[in-house]
């Protein structure tokens, strides 16, 4: 019924208003239907009315459509913060790993590293120089 009184009102309003209020037994001006006092204030009120009651819900459905949008926003917002306290234990944590891995790698090193070094060139060099004799010797034997 609502649809229907809309529909009416706003083809009424396109062809441009035309209310004339009149006496019992007068002739009407124009060609249309007429409607007694009280049925034209429901008409004018029912389309109040409705109109009040569209702008409520459009209201309404705006609102709850934000309230969604700062709930997801909201959500968004503490799953980046949860992600990069995360990120940054992690990065902490390897961090303090990698220090303690050099710590000890210092500990397991020898101290005289120049002497190691030393030793092993000298101690390479005698056993080439005992194995080219060796070589050599085991060669003209041979011949």
């Amino acid at each position: 019924m609502l649809s229907s009184l809309l529909l009416l009102t706003t083809i009424a309003l396109a062809e441009g208003p035309k209310f004339s209020v009149l006496g019992e037994q007068e002739p009407t001006p124009f060609e249309g239907v007429l409607f007694d006092p009280e049925a034209t204030a429901i008409i004018m009120s029912d389309r109040e009315f409705a109109s009040a009651s569209c702008d409520l819900e459009i209201e309404f459905n705006l609102d709850k459509q934000a309230t969604e949008y700062h709930l997801q926003l909201q959500n968004a917002q503490i799953r980046y913060v949860s992600l990069k306290e995360e990120s940054d234990l992690m990065i902490t944590q390897k961090d303090v790993e990698i220090t303690t891995l050099q710590e000890t790698l210092k500990k397991q090193s020898p101290y005289n590293k120049w002497l190691w070094f030393a030793g092993g060139t000298a101690a390479g060099g005698v056993i080439t120089v005992a194995l080219i004799n060796t070589a050599t010797k085991w060669i003209e034997a041979s011949q």
